[in-house]
């Protein structure tokens, strides 16, 4: 009985622990706040989609929102008026290849089941849980935001910059590709449709 106490004592702990630690984690610095910010994704599903079926290996993950974003620094940064002002957001809705059915693009941050985090790119289509693209990066900065540009969709990894990928359909391949870029190599995103 004690050994049965003990345990249920250590899962009641361990579930503490987890439950209050926050989605956003910003440490001091100069930089801009999604430069010092790490994510801790805590869900199993992103938009009813599974994560492990979104990509195998994964464990948790969690879609980006304004609300989920730290408020204070978005606040004294401006950041709501800047994507407001420059057409930045975390999820776009659109016919990106170019078929009656609307897809839906979004970004957030996964976390495998070895404990390795980063940001993804995920596109469904709009009503379903067909994944139609996943784009991955791995790696501690692991903030991401899109843009729209016709059926373009682009991929940034700050707020500010003149930085990100080019994301489109490809009507001979049937598939989302990345654009290649003048002066760019080819993206090192790992992609499955």
């Amino acid at each position: 009985m004690t050994r049965i106490l003990f345990a249920a004592l250590l899962v009641a702990l361990a579930t503490a622990a987890h439950a209050q630690q926050p989605f956003a984690t910003v440490v001091p610095g100069p930089e801009a706040w999604w430069l010092r910010t790490s994510f801790n994704p805590t869900h199993t599903e992103v938009r009813g989609i599974p994560v492990a079926k979104i990509r195998k290996g994964w464990c948790k993950a969690a879609e980006f929102t304004r609300a989920l974003m730290p408020q204070k620094q978005m606040q004294e940064e401006k950041s709501g008026q800047l994507m407001d002002e420059v057409g930045l957001a975390f999820s776009f809705t659109g016919s990106f290849d170019r078929s009656k059915t609307k897809q839906v693009a979004l970004v957030g941050v996964y976390q495998e089941c070895a404990g390795n985090k980063g940001s993804f790119l995920l596109i469904v289509d709009a009503g379903t849980q067909k994944v139609r693209f996943v784009s991955t990066t791995p790696g501690e900065h692991q903030f991401a935001i899109l843009s729209v540009h016709e059926t373009d969709i682009v991929l940034s990894p700050c707020m500010e910059c003149d930085v990100g990928r080019v994301l489109r359909w490809n009507a001979k391949m049937k598939a989302f590709r990345w654009v290649r870029q003048r002066g760019q190599d080819a993206p090192d995103w790992s992609s499955r449709a």
